[in-house]
């Protein structure tokens, strides 16, 4: 009776570690997905999207629209950090690449 009842606290125990190991990957997997996109985007895409933001921004605002002008404003900090979190994911990507153009 007693072996009974640890077996079946064992295999309780068991499918319960099974089942978070379960729901912990789908989202490890899906942050890995998208760490690997971010990592794929040139960083000439960053420099476009805070130019085209500030210039957005001074036409919103020339146009009479001040707030969505602001908010638009506040893109470029935002952009300008994930261009350097994506630096940080992979600093000699970049080196490799100019390397082979130069040679």
């Amino acid at each position: 009776m007693q072996d009974t009842m640890q077996d079946r606290a064992q295999d309780t125990l068991q499918e319960t570690q099974d089942r978070a190991h379960d729901t912990m990957q789908k989202p490890m997997e899906q942050t890995k997905n998208a760490l690997e996109q971010v990592e794929n985007i040139p960083s000439n895409i960053y420099y476009g999207g805070v130019i085209g933001s500030i210039v957005l921004s001074a036409l919103l605002m020339m146009m009479g629209k001040r707030n969505l002008s602001l908010f638009v404003g506040l893109w470029p900090p935002t952009i300008l950090n994930l261009a350097l979190f994506s630096k940080q994911l992979r600093p000699s990507r970049e080196i490799s690449s100019m390397e082979t153009h130069s040679i």
